[in-house]
């Protein structure tokens, strides 16, 4: 009587430990690498381009950028203005893309956004 095929080919729980190991270093490795703190937020904001405003939300947020939820399709290295409520406007360039997000990195002096946004991201 041969064995299974799942018994015989299927990886060993071991096997699957050390991927799950090897996968939390490698977020970690990447949380690690992050240069500013994040804040989680839930925000609405405006990207502004220049055919015109469209709605978002701010996911997290960071004196290097922001995590932006939207209805759009944008492209990378997109320059946009991200308007948050009661905050002056801040440039950024469109980094990452994803599912419904993109990544922003900001464009302005440091030392400008960390005069609007410090004292949010430091609490």
């Amino acid at each position: 009587m041969t064995s299974p095929v799942f018994q015989k080919d299927w990886p060993k729980a071991e096997q699957f430990w050390r991927k799950h190991v090897e996968f939390e270093q490698s977020q970690q490795a990447h949380e690690d690498r992050r240069e500013f703190e994040r804040r989680d937020v839930q925000w609405p904001a405006r990207l502004v381009l220049p055919e015109g405003a469209l709605s978002c939300l701010v996911y997290d947020l960071s004196l290097g950028g922001a995590r932006v939820k939207l209805v759009a399709q944008l492209q990378k290295h997109q320059r946009v203005r991200l308007d948050l409520d009661k905050f002056p406007p801040l440039n950024a360039d469109v980094v990452w893309l994803g599912i419904g997000m993109v990544g922003v990195r900001f464009t302005d002096d440091s030392a400008y956004i960390a005069r609007t946004l410090g004292s949010i991201i430091d609490r």
